[in-house]
């Protein structure tokens, strides 16, 4: 592991490591971490700017798995091999020229040469750089293109939920972050100002944070279709994963012998919104009013039938 510094790379911390059965010495750390990854997964994952209708950046970013064919896989270890070829020369000599001719492949030599108009680029300074010799310049426009956030339509949303069974687990392990979350807010620690979480409205801001943090598409407050001219607002939808969430507070005592028919009441409305197919309860119960908490969570929990709509119930109480 080397530390260069130069005036492509300033402290930049380069890395060795072995991928495709070849070694690629002194490179990137984040291409190595490609190189790694195309090897086990053929996707690489990146964020790209979040744009509206008229390509507007909304100040928000998204990650992305991007899946290379196997074309464009050996396309990225080919220019990746060829620019250790480039930058070992160049190391040695300093010179531009006779590392492009240390490429042994014509095709990225001439890729090399007349990247970004002949290595031109414009800083805000009004200084001339040469880009030529960075990564992108040996992996060609269209892989480019494809890495730079230009092709949606190949883009998948990471990260990956794969079955029912593991996006459900994903969804318990967030809601079990909320309890642990609201205790370190109530001791901070350092002179900081303790956050008190005394209400329902404070339990969907966790849930709905720590729920961000692995979901893209998390909603708050939806309304249900209406159904006999009434309808009910639920605290969090992920629409992606037909996903619904309804936090409680227990307040007190009384307000814990209550909940359970609350419940019923919401069940009987919310499987009319179009993404519950799984339908989860989370109790934030922090002085314990609900005297058995499993048996409550069991009788509650389970597969429910709503006139022609099955969906699933889990109910988990801190």
């Amino acid at each position: 592991m080397n530390t260069v510094e130069d005036e492509d790379f300033p402290e930049v911390e380069f890395v060795t490591v072995t991928a495709f059965q070849y070694t690629f010495e002194d490179i990137l750390p984040d291409i190595a971490l490609d190189l790694k990854t195309l090897e086990e997964e053929g996707a690489l994952y990146s964020e790209f700017a979040d744009l509206d209708e008229d390509g507007t950046f909304l100040g928000t970013f998204t990650r992305y798995r991007v899946k290379l064919t196997p074309a464009e896989l050996v396309e990225f270890v080919q220019a990746t091999l060829a620019a250790q070829e480039f930058q070992k020369v160049r190391k040695q000599t300093g010179d531009f020229t006779a590392a492009v001719l240390a490429i042994k492949e014509q095709r990225f030599r001439d890729r090399v040469a007349s990247y970004g108009n002949y290595g031109k680029s414009n800083t805000v300074t009004g200084d001339v750089v040469d880009i030529r010799g960075c990564h992108a310049s040996f992996i060609g426009p269209e892989l480019e293109s494809l890495l730079c956030g230009h092709r949606p339509d190949r883009y998948e949303p990471a990260p990956l939920l794969g079955s029912s069974s593991n996006k459900n687990e994903l969804v318990i392990s967030a809601l079990r972050s909320v309890a642990v979350s609201a205790r370190k807010l109530g001791d901070r620690g350092h002179n900081r100002p303790n956050v008190a979480v005394t209400s329902e409205y404070d339990v969907q801001d966790l849930a709905e944070l720590a729920l961000r943090a692995v979901f893209r598409d998390v909603e708050r407050e939806e309304w249900t279709p209406q159904s006999a001219g009434s309808a009910k607002r639920i605290d969090i939808v992920i629409p992606s994963s037909s996903t619904v969430i309804e936090c409680k507070y227990v307040r007190d005592s009384t307000h814990a012998g209550k909940i359970a028919d609350e419940l019923k009441i919401d069940f009987e409305s919310y499987h009319e919104h179009p993404a519950c197919r799984d339908l989860f309860v989370y109790i934030y119960d922090p002085n314990n009013y609900i005297s058995d908490p499993a048996y409550f969570a069991e009788s509650l929990g389970g597969i429910r039938q709503k006139r022609d709509h099955t969906f699933s119930v889990y109910v988990l109480i801190n």
